[in-house]
């Protein structure tokens, strides 16, 4: 918190931390570090967020925004094409997607927000190439905020020479241990049991989830009145316009078991595209319902294998069907099924009667929710985002 003698939190200066938040693509890369930017306000410091332009936009909550012309996947209205994940590709495509032109916008627009306003420091993404460069170039520390729950460093060579020509162009010497991927600390919003964290230099913190939450939903409200077993299902806000006919096979396959199913499709997707099926469950498509508002009233959560959907659910002691649509969605999968949390189906191949079959076992089966709890449990042993906030505050001014 913000000290009464002097203004900031530890130091004699006089104000409080102004704060850079930035993240490198859509709302996924956003959303591990929110709790710290909704710490960082409460504590009484000035905050702001660059990136994306349309998930810039809409959040509220901080003193200055910057939305940036971010290249994104191309979206247009519906499912689109479902194409199944090379396993052997997976993780490949880091250096195109995050560095080129991508990082060096960044390190121009992120750079002359620090400087015009005059940040003490920067947070960023874990593939935020441009922000890390614009912090070391400003000279003001850098926090990087993990965005894979389970991907470790397997990506860090490729990146290695397209990284170094971006530090070069922005006048940085070499950096051959790469330091900068790590910042001056780094935060790890996930458990150690799905990132160990084995490929991290320097200071490591892990942060829980802050209990922050979402005003209440029609949604939510439907989906707690309901009696017996209840289900959300959701492909995330990007992979879900690139998802095929999964939506309808999981409504068909969900619509035969006895339980009352939330459905979220998420942006560009049309709910009245999707005839629920008569059968014993009880299913309401919308296309978006905040997830924390949902997660600790659900038995199963259904979902494409996104870092945040996963964590979210295992936060909640949640088993999770998981079908990896791309990204780290595989190795996400994997990791939840290793760790007895849930079973990974293929989204391109999986029948209604395989979802409906494993659907059903994930919520008869009580050994699936007793590992959930654990990780539930180990998530919960990390630190609070007030008491990250303390140790990104001691970064400054010592």
């Amino acid at each position: 918190m913000v000290s009464a003698a002097n203004g900031r939190p530890g130091y004699g200066a006089p104000e409080p931390l102004r704060i850079v938040f930035s993240f490198p693509r859509g709302r996924g890369h956003l959303a591990p570090m929110l709790p710290l930017a909704r710490a960082a306000s409460a504590a009484g410091h000035r905050t702001a967020l660059s990136g994306a332009r349309e998930a810039v936009l809409e959040q509220t909550g901080f003193s200055h925004r910057q939305p940036r012309d971010v290249e994104l996947p191309a979206s247009r209205p519906g499912t689109g094409t479902l194409t199944p994940i090379d396993p052997s590709t997976v993780l490949t495509r880091v250096p195109q997607v995050f560095l080129g032109d991508a990082a060096a916008g960044a390190v121009v627009d992120v750079g002359r927000l620090v400087t015009r306003w005059t940040a003490d420091l920067v947070v960023c993404g874990e593939f935020d190439f441009g922000a890390m460069t614009a912090a070391e170039r400003a000279g003001v520390p850098c926090v990087v905020v993990l965005a894979f729950a389970s991907a470790g460093g397997t990506w860090r060579e490729a990146v290695r020479e397209p990284l170094e020509a971006l530090r070069r162009r922005a006048g940085l010497g070499p950096d051959p241990e790469q330091h900068m991927l790590g910042g001056a600390l780094t935060v790890v919003p996930f458990p150690a049991s799905m990132r160990s964290g084995r490929e991290l230099r320097g200071p490591v913190i892990r942060m829980r989830p802050d209990t922050w939450s979402s005003p209440p939903s029609d949604a939510a409200a439907w989906l707690a009145a309901g009696d017996g077993p209840r289900v959300y299902v959701t492909l995330g806000t990007e992979f879900n316009t690139k998802s095929g006919d999964l939506f309808a096979r999981l409504i068909d396959a969900l619509a035969t078991l006895p339980a009352r199913i939330l459905v979220t499709t998420g942006p560009w997707v049309d709910t009245t595209t999707f005839p629920v099926p008569a059968g014993p469950g009880t299913i309401r498509v919308e296309q978006y319902v905040p997830q924390d508002s949902v997660l600790g009233l659900v038995d199963l959560v259904v979902n494409h294998g996104g870092s945040g959907s996963v964590t979210g659910a295992l936060a909640h002691g949640v088993p999770l069907l998981v079908l990896p649509l791309g990204a780290d969605q595989l190795p996400n999968g994997g990791c939840v099924e290793a760790l007895g949390a849930g079973l990974v189906l293929d989204a391109a191949t999986a029948t209604a009667e395989d979802i409906r079959t494993t659907a059903s076992r994930l919520l008869t089966e009580p050994a699936f929710r007793v590992a959930a709890e654990r990780i539930r449990s180990e998530i919960a042993a990390g630190e609070t985002p007030a008491v990250v906030l303390d140790a990104v505050e001691r970064l400054v001014g010592g």
